[in-house]
C-alpha cells in the first residue's frame, strides 16, 4: 500500500484541474474572430473610398453613424452632401461617398447576424449556474438581440432607399433614424443584461475577478450607449469599448485552445522536503515544470 508520504508526493505532482472547452465557446470565439475581421475591413472601405471631411451632425466623426441617426434633411445632407443621391454620378465625390455607404450598408446585411450571435452566445455562456435561471435569461437575450437584428434590417432598409431617392425628405430620414435609435437602445439592454449575468455568474469559464471586471466594462459600454441616444457622439465611444471587450474575449475563449494546440502543455511538480534537500546540495528549486509525460 502506498504511504502518506507517496501519497502526497503524487498530489503535489498532479496539476490543478483545467476547465474543458466547450463547442460554445469555440464557436463563440470564432464569431468574434470573423466579426473582427469584417470591421476591420469595413473602416478600412471608408477610410479609403469616403471622399469628404468627417464634420458631421452632433459631433458624430463616423460617416455611417452619422447616416443612420440623421434625423433630418440637413442632417443626410452632411453626410452624402446632395439633394439627389439617386442621381449623382460615379466619378464625382458626392457619387463615391453614395457609393461607398452602399457598399457598407449592404455589407452590414452580413454582419448583422454575426454581432448579434455572438451578443447572445456570449451571454448564454455565463447565464447557466447554480441557484441561477439560465433558460429564462436566455429566452430573454435572444429575443432582445432578435429584436436589434429586425431593427438593424430595418434600419439598413431606410439606408439603402435614401440612397437611391431623387430627392430627400423628412420621412426619409426618419425611416433611417427610428429603427436605429431602436437598435442603439436594445443594443444597450443587452449590454447591460449580459453585465448583469456575468456579475451572478460563477463558471468556470473566467475567474471571479476577470467575470467582475467584465461585468463593469460591459454596464458602462451599456449606459455609454444609453447615453448616446440623446448624445449621439457618445455611441462611437461605447462602440470602440465594445470593440476592445470583443478582442479580450477572442483570447479569452480561443487562448486556451491555441495555447494547447500549438504548445505542450506544462504544469507545475514540487520537490519534497526541499529544505531539508537544499540542505543537503540535493535540490536549487522546489517547483519546477514538467510535461505530461513527465519530461
Amino acid at each position: 500500500m502506498a504511504t502518506d508520504a507517496e501519497h502526497a508526493k503524487h498530489d503535489n505532482q498532479t496539476p490543478p484541474p483545467k476547465h474543458q472547452l466547450s463547442t460554445g465557446e469555440i464557436v463563440t470565439g470564432l464569431i468574434a474572430v470573423v466579426m473582427a475581421a469584417l470591421t476591420v475591413l469595413a473602416v478600412s472601405q471608408l477610410k479609403n473610398h469616403y471622399p469628404f471631411p468627417h464634420n458631421f451632425h452632433d459631433k458624430i466623426d463616423s460617416p455611417v453613424l452619422a447616416l443612420e441617426l440623421s434625423a433630418s434633411v440637413s442632417d443626410l445632407n452632411e453626410v452624402l452632401h446632395t439633394d439627389d443621391p439617386g442621381e449623382t454620378k460615379p466619378n464625382t465625390d458626392a457619387g463615391k461617398a453614395v457609393d461607398c455607404l452602399r457598399t457598407n450598408t449592404i455589407e452590414d446585411f452580413f454582419f448583422i447576424p454575426l454581432y448579434t450571435s455572438f451578443l447572445a452566445a456570449f451571454a448564454i455562456l455565463f447565464a447557466a449556474g447554480p441557484h441561477r435561471r439560465p433558460v429564462a435569461h436566455r429566452r430573454i437575450v435572444i429575443t432582445v438581440v432578435i429584436l436589434v437584428a429586425v431593427f438593424d434590417g430595418a434600419e439598413n432598409i431606410g439606408i439603402l432607399c435614401a440612397l437611391r431617392a431623387s430627392s430627400l425628405t423628412y420621412s426619409t430620414a426618419q425611416a433611417i433614424s427610428v429603427p436605429s435609435h431602436c437598435k442603439w437602445g436594445l443594443f444597450a439592454l443587452t449590454l447591460l443584461f449580459t453585465a448583469w449575468i456575468l456579475a451572478r455568474s460563477s463558471g468556470a469559464l473566467y475567474s471571479l475577478a476577470t467575470r467582475r471586471l467584465l461585468a463593469l466594462a460591459y454596464g458602462a459600454a451599456g449606459v455609454l450607449m444609453m447615453i448616446g441616444l440623446w448624445m449621439p457622439h457618445i455611441i462611437e465611444v461605447s462602440t470602440y469599448l465594445f470593440a476592445f471587450l470583443t478582442i479580450i474575449n477572442i483570447v479569452g475563449l480561443l487562448g486556451p485552445a491555441m495555447e494547447r494546440l500549438f504548445f505542450r502543455a506544462r504544469h507545475p511538480v514540487y520537490v519534497d522536503d526541499f529544505c531539508n534537500r537544499k540542505a543537503r546540495r540535493q535540490a536549487d528549486v522546489a517547483v519546477f515544470s514538467s510535461t505530461p509525460s513527465g519530461a
